[in-house]
């Protein structure tokens, strides 16, 4: 039998979480081999730096691996036949193996057939410069101005939560098509955003044209902005700088260009909700680049706090969710796939049984967050969290 890793995302890096899902997946391979299918779970390999969890199987298929992770109850990212040992692993008392690195795989999912060499966890810092490029493109992929609607509410709330007053100066960091500089701009605020997408910022500008509002955009990234230290009296992001490829050199920035006394609020998309979910669901399909880390840590008070330091003080969190409605599950998914930068990416890199596995995977997420309500369509709740901090 062949040794296949399985890839699963732990939040926060948490060792109680990844212990119970290694207990899950070592019963579920269990129960398989007593009913005499060729499987057997060997070990994991725990990575908290990385919130990745590997579970190693031994197996005639990596389709057994996959009935053993869902019969687990699991959420995969990947599946992997192993070409090589993991290395730098070592046993640890809470009974899963810390792993420091980790050598090549080859991945052998059943939705592509691309080859991936990416090392998890290994030495050598990535190349955060050409994670941005390629992140860059995937946004500027797609017509995000489609799916930008969806958010309007969330960054409503976001302004509303933090409480931007007339006469504040407030950047709006990865603004998109402006929602959230446009609000604090309808409320007397003197409005600046941000974006490394420009035909983002054209449409932004559009926007505050038509409603004849004053407000400054700018092409830039979140790790390089292009303001002097305490510039601003509210720095705000709605579901825009938790996609940074640097989030520790982005957490810095967000914190610089605060003044004394100013005052942070990032909306995020949380791990566990809707999103969350559909980004895991690309992520089983397409494999992310190398050193991209999950836009959902945002998504979590305790990394935000971390990720803003001791620059702020007073760090806290509500969580709230966005209504959507959608005329069925498929609509659902054929938007996502046509417009939305990660999903039509994702799309472009899969050959033709590739892509109908990944839209089936949509559809099946949208079914099952589907409120059942009875009404028409199809109705679903996307969690979001808005942290707040106070500059020291």
């Amino acid at each position: 039998m062949a040794e296949y890793l399985v890839e699963l995302y732990v939040a926060q890096g948490d060792h109680t979480a990844a212990r119970r899902q290694a207990a899950s997946a070592e019963r579920a391979g269990t129960d398989l081999a007593r009913e005499g299918r060729a499987v057997r779970y060997l070990r994991s390999i725990f990575v908290p730096e990385d919130e990745t969890c590997f579970l190693l199987y031994e197996a005639d298929s990596a389709d057994l691996v996959t009935e053993a992770v869902a019969r687990a109850g699991l959420r995969l990212e990947h599946v992997s036949a192993a070409t090589t040992s993991v290395a730098g692993a070592q046993e640890s008392p809470d009974g899963t193996t810390k792993g420091t690195r980790m050598t090549s795989t080859t991945s052998t999912t059943t939705s592509t057939s691309t080859t991936s060499t990416t090392p998890t966890g290994t030495t050598g810092a990535p190349d955060l410069a050409e994670l941005r490029d390629k992140q860059q493109k995937v946004w500027s992929s797609g017509d995000y101005n489609k799916i930008a609607a969806l958010t309007v509410p969330v960054s409503e709330h976001l302004v509303d939560h933090v409480g931007v007053s007339p006469g504040d100066r407030v950047l709006d960091v990865a603004t998109g098509t402006g929602h959230v500089a446009l609000a604090a701009a309808r409320r007397s605020a003197e409005a600046v955003g941000i974006d490394y997408v420009p035909a983002l910022l054209d449409i932004a500008r559009r926007r505050a044209a038509a409603e004849d509002l004053a407000v400054e955009l700018t092409e830039a990234d979140a790790e390089h902005l292009p303001y002097d230290d305490a510039s601003f009296d509210v720095v705000l992001s709605a579901i825009g700088v938790m996609f940074a490829a640097d989030h520790e050199a982005a957490g810095r920035e967000l914190v610089r260009v605060t003044r004394p006394g100013g005052r942070i609020g990032l909306a995020s998309w949380t791990p566990e909700g809707f999103v969350g979910g559909m980004l895991r669901t690309v992520g089983a399909h397409v494999s992310p680049p190398p050193g991209a880390q999950p836009a959902t840590r945002w998504g979590t008070e305790e990394v935000v706090g971390g990720l803003l330091g001791d620059g702020v003080t007073d760090v806290r969190s509500v969580t709230a969710t966005v209504r959507q409605r959608f005329a069925d599950a498929a609509a659902f998914a054929d938007l996502f796939l046509t417009y939305y930068g990660p999903t039509f990416s994702a799309a472009g890199r899969l050959d033709e049984e590739g892509r109908a596995a990944l839209r089936a995977d949509l559809v099946a997420l949208a079914e099952s967050h589907d409120r059942g309500e009875g009404s028409r369509g199809l109705v679903c709740d996307w969690e979001y969290r808005i942290v707040t901090a106070t500059r020291r």
